[in-house]
């Protein structure tokens, strides 16, 4: 999952590129056969995203011949539906309101391979289903890589001809191509030039801009970046000035006595904390789930000196599981808010119309199947941990979604009065 790209920017400009390929093209046809979208964009990868989710759905509706009351593994059946299945991909023809969604997908997803790969390849891999990478998943992949293909090449050729490996390895193989072979992959700036022939690229706009270094905040982080990092944020630092050396106490104090910060190095440098007494300062302590305040209160200005407090920005942003797993801890003050809190028995029945559109187009890119699926999944859990799981595990890191959005925020109290 990457947190490189402005979540609303990357799919406005992904909707918007698609939008108007598809009207040049519709302009003059009625629909797209097979040929035709190989050549639909100047950029390959686009049209094989396309080709690729076709393929997809190809493969679903032959599943759906399959019936309890027929052999279907019969010799004599498998080839007549495979026959049968060859030739109705020669006849691809697909309507603008059906190839619109899925080009503004592949769009979406060419931009996140151009900018970063790391990102993409390792969604691709944590998306294959019982956590394992088959052979043939792989060649599927690398069939349809046309940017930085290097990559999944790479990995096949560390399988060495296993049939399966398990995602964690193949992640480790990912990181092996991109430190040994990173200098292959390819530039951005003819890709933005392609972009741009048909709607400005503006790099800036579509990608986050670089953090400055605080000591208060952090950027927002998914959670599959955060998972494995500590949520201990670093500690404050004091101007050496407000600190007399001589009423120094020490950097860990035995007792729950207050204790200085930190302190600038003899060369009066401030590029890193450094705490008094030149040790490393105190213990961490266990994760809470209000970061903001282990900010303000784990260590504490001396007393002895007169200090002025750093402010603590209010919008610092939360991590993924704080966002997902904050719970409401005030009763609701009217009678409308304890409606809109009351119990529910079924996601789907209780998202309003509006609430439906709102939830595709922010949340699942305009895809009304990911959303009638993610939504069927989470009415047949059992607990709300579940459902936070699924969301975190799946859906925000696949469809990158904007954790401070209204349309997380609703979903999330969704699942609270769901499995109240």
């Amino acid at each position: 999952m990457s947190n490189k790209f402005n979540a609303n920017a990357l799919t406005e400009y992904s909707k918007t590129y698609a939008r108007r390929i598809a009207a040049d093209f519709y302009q003059q046809h009625t629909t797209i056969n097979g040929q035709q979208i190989m050549s639909l964009t100047p950029i390959s990868q686009i049209n094989l995203f396309i080709i690729s989710s076709l393929s997809d759905k190809w493969q679903a509706d032959a599943e759906k011949f399959r019936s309890p009351y027929f052999d279907f593994t019969n010799e004599e059946v498998q080839e007549a539906l495979q026959n049968f299945m060859n030739v109705v991909s020669q006849y691809i023809s697909v309507r603008r309101e059906h190839l619109e969604p899925l080009l503004a997908d592949a769009v979406r997803r060419t931009i996140i391979m151009i900018f970063d790969p790391r990102a993409y390849f390792d969604d691709v891999l944590r998306s294959q289903p019982d956590f394992t990478v088959t052979a043939a998943a792989m060649k599927q992949i690398t069939r349809y890589t046309k940017i930085n293909q290097f990559i999944p090449t790479y990995i096949t050729q560390r399988m060495n001809g296993k049939s399966f490996i398990y995602v964690n390895q193949a992640l480790i193989y990912l990181d092996e191509a991109l430190t040994q072979k990173g200098s292959e992959l390819e530039p951005y700036d003819k890709f933005v030039a392609l972009f741009s022939e048909k709607l400005p690229m503006s790099v800036s706009t579509l990608l986050r801009s670089h953090v400055h270094d605080s000591l208060l905040a952090t950027p927002t982080r998914s959670f599959f970046d955060t998972a494995t990092e500590s949520s201990i944020p670093p500690a404050p630092l004091v101007p050496v000035e407000s600190v007399p050396e001589s009423e120094a106490p020490p950097a860990v104090a035995p007792q729950p006595d207050p204790t200085p910060d930190a302190d600038r190095s003899e060369t009066g440098s401030t590029a890193g904390p450094m705490f008094l007494s030149g040790s490393s300062g105190p213990e961490p302590v266990a994760p809470i789930s209000q970061p903001s305040q282990l900010e303000t209160g784990a260590i504490s200005p001396p007393t002895t000196t007169e200090v002025k407090p750093i402010a603590v920005p209010n919008d610092v942003p939360a991590t993924l599981n704080d966002t997902l797993r904050e719970t409401v801890t005030t009763e609701p003050a009217t009678v409308a808010e304890t409606f809109h809190r009351a119990p529910i028995e079924s996601v789907a029945r209780s998202i309003s119309l509006n609430q439906k559109f709102r939830f595709i187009n922010q949340l699942f890119n305009g895809n009304a199947n990911a959303y009638n699926q993610a939504v069927d999944e989470i009415d047949k859990l059992s607990n709300y941990g579940e459902a936070l799981d699924l969301i975190s595990y799946r859906y925000a890191s696949q469809y990158m979604w904007d954790m401070s959005s209204d349309e997380v925020s609703e979903l999330v109290e969704i699942l609270k009065r769901r499995f109240a």
